[in-house]
């Protein structure tokens, strides 16, 4: 009764907000502390890229499994259970005395891909019109929770790596319970519906067979192979250029975080109001495409700060506009499974994005992996120019069969 009459108090959009904030902290909490713990176990780089990538890779399975689960099953229960599994994740962080027990950890955390259930959530409870504030307000959500969570990570490591592990846990599950007393269902039809099992690729199948879709699947893998590449190329760019150092490239990461809060939680309402989300589409791969491009060519700090600005303005709109996009061409009862999709494309895009973007940099010179970066993003602003051309004559309701 008392939660029930304090759901009725609180905006779901706010309770969802707060749910992906404490979620994405203790995230923060323990990524920077992987490299570092691995080392405890004597694991080699080539044990750290296998913690990455099976987090990446359990993301690609999931996130449209999950997504299916939450049209069927509703929202609320899909988000309990992806936060109780973040529980059971970090516990296992903090008494991993094992490689083999850090890996399942992060096998375990790969399980929780609420990204796209909470997105499922936010286009649930906004009208059409609203959908891009609602959706980038997730994306600031998500940003505040990666600056605050690494900054407690990196002072919660001098007392010890558990120490951090069970903060982390601790977080999550103060979340379960915020989240089971306020968050409310989302999805009007609230019947439980027969369950279908599939698959990432059986989704992703289904997803191609739609026009317009393929070309958004593409759009999103290269945003997120260049974007993934970036903190990897673009801290070494700076290094070699400018001299900057450890301390320097960590208030570069938090300005990543500012921008992002700022251009989603406040900017990108207004913009998608006035342009289009197509049109968004084509805009974000263009600033990603220029602002990579030019960062090799011109060795200018400010001209470098100004270009990051640009690369994580325009990453932030296709982040955003895209989920609107496709949550206004999608009925409500395939929404998750369609959102799961592209979270799935884009978590095993950032699997290769950062070894590539080093091997490039290591064998072929400092300015090479901007340039096949900004080579891969110019096919993605053709692909967003047809898409924002196409959607300007046929609704994206009719591309989609509904």
């Amino acid at each position: 009764m008392i939660s029930e009459m304090y759901r009725k108090r609180l905006s779901p959009t706010l309770v969802i907000l707060m749910t992906i904030f404490i979620d994405l902290t203790g995230f923060g909490i323990v990524i920077p502390l992987l490299p570092f713990y691995a080392a405890v176990f004597q694991a080699g780089s080539t044990a750290l890229g296998v913690l990455v990538a099976s987090f990446a890779f359990m993301q690609f399975i999931f996130s449209p499994i999950l997504g299916s689960l939450s049209d069927r099953i509703g929202r609320r229960p899909v988000l309990l259970l992806s936060i109780l599994t973040s529980v059971a994740s970090f516990i296992l962080f903090s008494f991993a005395n094992s490689f083999i027990t850090l890996l399942l950890s992060r096998i375990v955390a790969g399980l929780a891909t609420e990204v796209s259930v909470a997105q499922a959530y936010i286009s649930d409870v906004t009208k059409e019109k609203d959908r891009v504030k609602g959706l980038g307000r997730v994306g600031a959500a998500q940003g505040a929770g990666f600056i605050i969570g690494p900054a407690l990570g990196g002072f919660l490591s001098t007392y010890g790596f558990s120490v951090a592990g069970f903060v982390a846990a601790a977080l999550a599950l103060i979340n379960l319970i915020f989240a089971f007393f306020f968050l409310p269902e989302s999805k009007k039809n609230r019947e439980s519906k027969e369950l279908v099992s599939g698959s990432s690729l059986s989704g992703l199948a289904d997803a191609l067979s739609k026009p317009l879709m393929s070309y958004l699947l593409i759009i999103v893998f290269i945003m997120s192979l260049a974007f993934s590449a970036f903190p990897v190329i673009m801290p070494l760019l700076a290094i070699s250029l400018f001299g900057l150092g450890a301390s320097d490239m960590s208030l570069f990461f938090v300005y990543f975080g500012v921008v992002q809060i700022v251009f989603q939680g406040l900017i990108m309402g207004k913009l998608a109001n006035r342009v289009g989300e197509e049109k968004l589409i084509a805009l974000g791969s263009f600033l990603m495409t220029m602002g990579v491009l030019l960062m090799a060519l011109f060795p200018n700090l400010a001209i470098f700060f100004t270009l990051t600005t640009i690369v994580v303005s325009g990453s932030g709109i296709l982040q955003t506009s895209i989920p609107s996009f496709i949550s206004k061409g999608t009925v409500e009862d395939e929404r998750g499974g369609v959102l799961g999709v592209i979270q799935s494309v884009s978590s095993i895009a950032r699997v290769p994005g950062p070894l590539i973007g080093g091997f490039v940099y290591e064998f072929a010179g400092l300015v090479a992996p901007f340039f096949l970066s900004a080579f891969f993003l110019m096919f993605a602003t053709v692909l967003g120019i047809r898409i924002a051309t196409s959607a300007s004559h046929i609704r994206f309701r009719e591309y989609e069969g509904k």
